[in-house]
């Protein structure tokens, strides 16, 4: 766990491992990575079993479902702690952090919180990203299986049986082959993980590679979706460096006006 994440909470709080693995489950829904890697939590607080979490958004006029979504699923999360029995949601600087705070933390439904605005339910929206996160994993892993010499016929004829997991590495293994590496346990995890999220087949006899409506590819069908994959992965990729990006320039905004109030006053 990178140190960053680590110094959100201090060392003496209860249940202190499980709040932060808890945590980083919770993603961005269009980034499809973990708000704690995005730098979107600025501060996490527990005292006698009361969270308080302050988010950190790259601009404050980032879409309202989004921000609701990853507040609402953070606190969703941090609720299934056994040592904490409530949790209050803080969306710091962002347009509408009044109305999401008010609505997340009394738990209710995006749609009724907006309801003046006409929004509608979460769970469409959701769905999409799931997809796309599905599509996006899936080309890592099939980015590996390529590098490792792996021919079309090759991947499509694989099994989800035929993955296996040794420590960090996870090995593909191929009829009269020795098995071979393709890439970290962790992403091709998280491609299953995706699967099962899904609802598509996730028995060792399944296929490893389908689309999206657990339909094998075919040789002949692979490399138009590897090369469609790619694209999805690039936007996922160029959306989460330019948040990145925006959030830093945020931050150093801030710490320059910190930095800089003093001076100007004792100039005056």
């Amino acid at each position: 766990m990178p140190n960053e994440v680590q110094s959100l909470l201090s060392f003496d709080v209860p249940d202190r491992a499980l709040i932060l693995e808890r945590l980083q489950r919770v993603l961005d829904p269009e980034l499809d990575e973990s708000v704690l890697h995005l730098g979107f939590i600025a501060s996490l607080h527990v005292h006698e079993g009361h969270a308080t979490v302050a988010l950190r958004m790259p601009t404050s006029w980032c879409a309202v479902n989004f921000v609701y979504m990853m507040a609402e699923d953070i606190r969703d999360t941090l609720l299934t702690v056994a040592s904490l029995h409530t949790v209050t949601i803080r969306v710091g600087e962002h347009f509408a952090a009044s109305a999401i705070e008010t609505g997340v933390n009394a738990g209710t439904p995006f749609a009724e919180a907006f309801a003046a605005e006409g929004c509608g339910e979460l769970a469409t929206l959701r769905e999409t990203f799931l997809r796309k996160g599905f599509i996006s994993r899936q080309e890592r892993l099939l980015r590996g299986l390529k590098d490792a010499g792996l021919t079309a016929a090759d991947i499509c004829a694989l099994r989800i049986g035929d993955l296996a997991f040794v420590g960090d590495a996870c090995l593909v293994r191929c009829a009269g082959r020795q098995p071979v590496e393709v890439g970290p346990a962790d992403m091709a995890r998280r491609y299953l993980q995706r699967r099962a999220e899904l609802g598509l087949n996730g028995a060792p006899t399944g296929s490893l590679i389908t689309d999206l409506q657990d339909q094998p590819l075919t040789v002949e069908r692979l490399e138009e979706h590897v090369t469609r994959a790619r694209t999805v992965r690039l936007s996922l990729e160029a959306n989460g460096a330019l948040c990145r990006a925006v959030l830093a320039a945020r931050q150093t905004q801030a710490h320059e006006l910190v930095f800089l109030g003093p001076l100007k006053s004792v100039q005056r």
